[in-house]
């Protein structure tokens, strides 16, 4: 929750006891059983999706497995809940249109100017939706007696929730307040144990920090004891003064931070812990009266493409902010569904009842906004062809046919470089490339180039690598990786020190080894270097 500018979160509250056909309530079942299976198994060995990494000299090739199935915990929100008003707590037409929404996750303020009573209340809203509950515990640092506090409402919960898992978020943004990483996790450390001892079942969750932040995620991790459930933070895109594009291509930079957090807990613990997006929506100052808020086909669009961003990147559990009394909610005052709402629900429809999932990503690090763009020698320069363009790419050689821009998968965004081949010789090795010259940054020796490439078929073999040329027209490649279907393999290669001159050619490689075989379209997508 942000004190200023922006409303803060509301609870929400479900009808007492929903009659469920056979079919509800076995995606209940079915979302319950996934949640006990991944909560325990990404604290005991992280998440779950494997690689396989091949190293050559400066070269790194990846090949990533399908992770499992989009979680249903990312069709969450929040509820404000900021006193007994709250228009889920007197509304039995907003609690009846829950259902329709699919809540998996609840995401639960507490607040000391609000009687237990309360509170008891909307927890137990929480349990008749059939929702997980994420309870927000005052922090110590804020809060001197949070300790005291956190108790009475924990054991407060144990009498609502039983035995059946609850996650609590340990503070709330305390680092917009000014707490550092070091000060949250010696509260983290002196508190939690004690709250451990006397919660059923319950899964703590931190650092909740109010935008990513990798210096106090590496931090938290280093410190933390015991270690967390899964770790949080929130995503806004934009200001709400922004343009419309800019606010919803802002989304991209989800995936550069879930893939840098990703990066920080291997390198850390060795191994992944779920992550947690426990507030999300375009803009954390809109007022409800802006022009963004009453775009309903922007707020369609954006959040669309939030959820699906979400879900592409496997994400464990995320929460709208919220669901009543907000700018963006998903009940509006006249308890109907508002733009966002519909979106929600309709994500839901698509993804989880229909199966019909966004691929899997593993996030690239240096992730492009639009275009092809460049920064300057040291920073991250990138193609992501969300310009629409090919951005100076060119196709060489025999099977290969024209490039084309395509919006029939992204890596991010919703553009990416479609290149059809089609197989003639196993002998033939095309390439495409992109000259120096129309690189404002080229690449430096020692630093990583990255490319994501998806192969849209299973009945073909197509092997890739990345590549440079120097000054002399020397290639330095690493070894060829066989694309995995239906993914997005992720290529990387360090540009060698003893490289002549600049990078005058940068490109990717294919080979089939079967000869006269089917063709195939493989699609190129955020290609960058740091």
């Amino acid at each position: 929750m942000r004190p200023n500018p922006g409303p803060p979160h509301r609870p929400r509250r479900i009808p007492a006891l929903i009659l469920l056909t056979s079919a509800a309530a076995l995606v209940l079942l079915g979302a319950g059983i996934w949640i006990l299976l991944n909560a325990t198994s990404h604290r005991q060995r992280g998440n779950a999706t494997p690689t396989v990494t091949q190293n050559v000299g400066t070269e790194t090739p990846q090949q990533t497995a399908t992770p499992g199935a989009v979680s249903p915990l990312i069709f969450g929100t929040n509820v404000s809940l900021f006193d007994g008003n709250d228009q889920l707590l007197n509304s039995t037409a907003a609690q009846a249109l829950l259902p329709q929404l699919h809540m998996r996750i609840i995401r639960m303020p507490t607040r000391t100017s609000l009687p237990l009573a309360t509170l008891t209340q909307m927890a137990q809203i929480i349990k008749n939706s059939g929702a997980t509950p994420l309870i927000i515990l005052q922090g110590e640092a804020i809060n001197p007696n949070a300790l005291d506090y956190d108790t009475q409402v924990i054991n407060n919960m144990n009498t609502i929730f039983g035995n059946s898992i609850v996650y609590y978020e340990y503070g709330n943004e305390e680092d917009l307040q000014g707490v550092s990483a070091d000060r949250y996790v010696a509260s983290w450390n002196s508190v939690i144990p004690r709250l451990q001892s006397i919660a059923h079942n319950a899964q703590f969750v931190g650092p909740v920090n109010y935008q990513y932040d990798p210096n106090y995620l590496r931090a938290f991790l280093q410190q933390a004891n015991p270690r967390p459930a899964a770790v949080s933070w929130h995503e806004y895109s934009c200001d709400v003064n922004a343009d419309n594009n800019t606010c919803i291509a802002n989304i991209d930079h989800w995936t550069n931070h879930i893939a840098n957090a990703r990066s920080i807990m291997k390198a850390t613990l060795g191994g992944e812990l779920p992550i947690m997006i426990t507030e999300w929506n375009f803009a954390a100052n809109a007022t409800g009266r802006d022009a963004k808020s009453n775009d309903s086909n922007f707020i369609t669009n954006w959040t669309t493409r939030a959820l699906q961003t979400l879900a592409a990147n496997r994400v464990f559990a995320a929460m709208q902010y919220a669901v009543t009394n907000s700018a963006s909610p998903l009940i509006r005052n006249d308890n109907t569904l508002s733009a966002q709402g519909q979106a929600f629900q309709s994500e839901y429809q698509k993804m989880i009842v229909n199966g019909q999932q966004p691929a899997a990503v593993v996030g690239a690090a240096n992730q492009p906004a639009a275009g092809a763009t460049a920064s300057g020698q040291g920073g991250p320069s990138a193609f992501s062809f969300e310009d629409g363009g090919s951005d100076g790419w060119n196709a060489h050689g025999n099977g290969i046919g024209n490039l084309q821009n395509s919006t029939n998968l992204a890596q991010a965004g919703t553009h990416a470089l479609k290149v059809s081949l089609s197989n003639a010789d196993s002998n033939d090795y095309p390439y495409v490339s992109v000259a120096g010259s129309d690189l404002s940054a080229p690449p430096q020796p020692g630093q990583t180039i990255t490319a994501y490439i998806y192969m849209a078929s299973n009945s073909v073999t197509v092997r890739a690598k990345l590549f440079v040329s120097d000054s002399s027209d020397q290639w330095h490649t690493g070894r060829e990786v066989n694309l995995q279907p239906g993914v997005w393999n992720r290529l990387t290669y360090t540009v060698p020190p003893a490289i002549n001159g600049q990078v005058k050619q940068l490109g990717i490689q294919f080979n089939s080894p079967a000869t006269g075989g089917p063709g195939c379209d493989v699609y190129i997508d955020s290609v960058g270097w740091s």
